[in-house]
C-alpha cells in the first residue's frame, strides 16, 4: 500500500513537471538583441553617432530627436509564439489600469527620453481583451504571436507587432 502511494506521488510529480515544462516550451524566450538581424547593432550604433553629431546630444533640451528609421527585422520571428521581458508604454490608460494597446519597450523611460529606441527595438502590442497593468514602471513578460509588421504611432514607430495572449509580472 505504501509503495503504491509513493509510486502515485512520483507519477504525479513527474506529470506536474512535464506540464510546467510544456507550458514554458510553448513560447520561444527572446531578449531584445534577438530582434536585430546580424550586423544591425553595429549599424544602429553608427547611425546614432551620426545623429548625435548632426543634432547634438542634449538630454535637457526641449526639441525631440528623430527616431532612427531602422525597420530591419528577423523574418524568422514572424508567426512565432514568443515571450519577452520589457516595460509597458500605454497609448490609452483607463483609471482602472486597463490597457488595450501599448508599446513594449526594452528599458524604463524609453520614448520619454530622447532619442527613442529604433523601431526594431520596440514592439507594438494589441491586447484583446484589455489587460491590467499594475505599475507603469514594473517589468513584465509579454507572451503572444510575434509579427514582423510595422506600426506607425504618435509615440514612436515599431517594426514588430505582438498579438498578446498573456502579460505577467517579470520574475527571474
Amino acid at each position: 500500500m505504501m509503495r503504491a502511494f509513493f509510486l502515485c506521488l512520483i507519477v504525479s510529480a513527474a506529470a506536474a513537471l512535464a506540464g510546467a515544462e510544456s507550458r514554458a516550451g510553448e513560447y520561444r524566450d527572446l531578449i531584445w538583441h534577438d530582434l536585430l538581424p546580424e550586423g544591425e547593432a553595429e549599424r544602429i550604433a553608427r547611425l546614432q553617432q551620426m545623429q548625435a553629431v548632426e543634432f547634438g546630444f542634449n538630454h535637457f533640451g526641449t526639441d525631440q530627436m528623430p527616431q532612427l528609421r531602422t525597420f530591419n527585422v528577423v523574418e524568422e520571428l514572424d508567426g512565432e509564439r514568443v515571450r519577452i521581458a520589457g516595460f509597458v508604454l500605454p497609448f490609452d490608460f483607463a483609471a482602472s489600469g486597463e490597457v488595450s494597446r501599448f508599446l513594449l519597450v526594452p528599458f524604463i523611460g524609453a520614448c520619454i527620453h530622447v532619442p527613442p529606441p529604433p523601431p526594431n527595438q520596440l514592439i507594438y502590442v494589441q491586447a484583446d481583451p484589455s489587460v491590467n497593468v499594475r505599475g507603469m514602471w514594473d517589468p513584465v513578460f509579454a507572451e503572444g504571436v510575434m509579427r514582423t509588421r510595422r506600426q506607425d504611432t504618435d509615440l514612436a514607430d515599431s517594426a514588430y507587432t505582438l498579438e498578446l495572449t498573456a502579460l505577467h509580472p517579470y520574475r527571474n
